[in-house]
């Protein structure tokens, strides 16, 4: 026990200096030097803790998903306040792997129950109230072995541990999809050998009767790569699953319920496969314009003058919840120096671009007319990415102008000909407008 209080000691310690030395808090030198103080209950759980650690268990926590802590809060029995729940792996026991919820009674932490589970670990846990009564079942992700898992939801009415879902899954995703419904379990399997997969979700009535649909997803998948919750266009839940295609591609499945029925929307049923949705490109799925609505990308080829480069615009469409889609933008994607453009309307079809670089840490994208018959027909645009000391005197250099500044790198941009010849919307201004960098998402779990 000395031990892990030494530990919390240590970072309080580090949380103080912290603060002091940004300007958070003013304080003396005494003030600096003095013990934290912990809350008794605080302490008293960590009492807990560590006689569980003492009789041979080690922390176990879950290794993917959202929730990652070994110790987390959260409020299972809607009563207002959030219990504490632990993760142990108690090594060469029968069912070596505890999840320990303790609730806070009278101001001091106590045991309220225990979930057991066999494998090598907990892969993942969620937290949802599946029949509207306000409190949570738990959905725990047991790793039986390599590539084997299985998920079981748990009610806990009174603190009385109660298996309600046993399946075995390659991910789940809790979610929202029917309104006849509170939250729900979509499970996700794929087979890599048959390069096939299904969808399963699972709700619960106000009854507590267990509901389930299906559906197949794309024929051809092969690994899971992103599973996130969305929005469509006209308002409906949805969950989009990309999956990695047929050795190089991706392919998107924009699942939801219709009529009570889990629905694969972007399912080509005759094919098998989500045709609109495949692209070579690795370019996921994401809220183009700020609308909160998933936006989906298709890849569109633009001329090129070699034969060794391919370039490609990017067209991006919402979909409904009947599967029907709506145009909202286009886009250059630079993934190398993480920068897209919107591109106006009126460039669509009349542009192509090429890509320059320079030893002095100069690289940039021109854009360029093309005519009827596919050549270039004059260079009209240039988006520089500049690194080095000297990239700030190279950004304005010859005309041109600061796009945005980051730490290591300056974007500029130079008009190369007026637009009024090309008949084209361009000026300082509208590029400005529609040049965006390409942050790097942290959607945990998922690469």
């Amino acid at each position: 026990m000395k031990k892990h209080l030494k530990i919390l000691f240590a970072a309080a310690l580090m949380v103080l200096v912290a603060l002091a030395v940004s300007g958070c808090m003013s304080a003396s030198a005494d003030d600096l030097y003095a013990l934290p103080q912990f809350s008794d209950d605080y302490i008293q759980l960590q009492g807990l803790i560590n006689r569980i650690l003492e009789s041979g268990a080690e922390y176990a926590a879950p290794t993917a998903g959202s929730y990652r802590q070994a110790i987390q809060q959260e409020d299972v029995d809607g009563d207002g306040k959030k219990e504490a729940i632990a993760f142990f792996n108690f090594l060469g026991s029968d069912r070596p792997l505890r999840i320990y919820i303790f609730r806070l009674n009278d101001g001091a932490y106590e045991e309220a129950a225990v979930i057991e589970g066999e494998g090598t670990g907990i892969e993942s846990i969620g937290y949802l109230d599946m029949d509207g009564d306000g409190a949570m079942e738990i959905a725990v992700g047991w790793q039986l072995s390599s590539g084997i898992n299985m998920l079981s939801v748990y009610s806990l009415k009174g603190y009385q541990v109660s298996q309600v879902i046993n399946t075995d899954y390659t991910e789940f995703s809790i979610c929202s999809l029917d309104s006849q419904y509170n939250s729900s379990v979509l499970v996700l399997r794929i087979s890599p050998a048959e390069l096939t997969g299904e969808a399963e979700i699972y709700s619960m009535t106000d009854e507590t009767e267990i509901v389930i649909s299906s559906c197949r997803l794309t024929n051809g998948i092969e690994a899971l790569l992103r599973v996130r919750n969305m929005q469509l266009a006209d308002g409906k839940n949805a969950v989009a699953v990309e999956s990695s295609f047929n050795g190089s591609g991706i392919v998107t499945d924009i699942l939801t319920v219709r009529n009570g029925q889990l629905q694969n929307i972007t399912m080509n049923e005759s094919a098998g496969v989500s045709s609109d949705t495949v692209r070579s490109y690795s370019v996921y799925c994401r809220d183009i314009n700020g609308d909160d609505v998933l936006d989906m990308p298709v890849l569109v080829s633009l001329p090129s003058f070699s034969e060794n480069v391919s370039y490609y615009m990017i067209e991006w469409y919402s979909y409904y919840s009947t599967g029907a889609k709506a145009h909202i933008c286009t886009t250059y994607n630079n993934t190398s120096d993480n920068w897209y453009m919107v591109l106006p309307d009126d460039w669509i079809g009349n542009i192509t671009v090429r890509r320059e670089s320079s030893n002095s840490g100069e690289r940039s994208i021109i854009f360029s007319m093309v005519d009827e018959e596919g050549r270039n027909s004059g260079d009209f645009l240039a988006i520089y990415a500049l690194t080095g000391d000297n990239r700030a005197e190279r950004a304005t250099y010859d005309g041109r102008f600061v796009l945005l500044a980051e730490e290591d790198t300056i974007y500029a941009a130079s008009i190369l000909m007026d637009g009024t010849e090309l008949g084209l919307s361009i000026s300082p201004e509208l590029v400005r407008e529609n040049f965006h960098i390409i942050y790097s998402e942290w959607i945990t779990g998922e690469t």
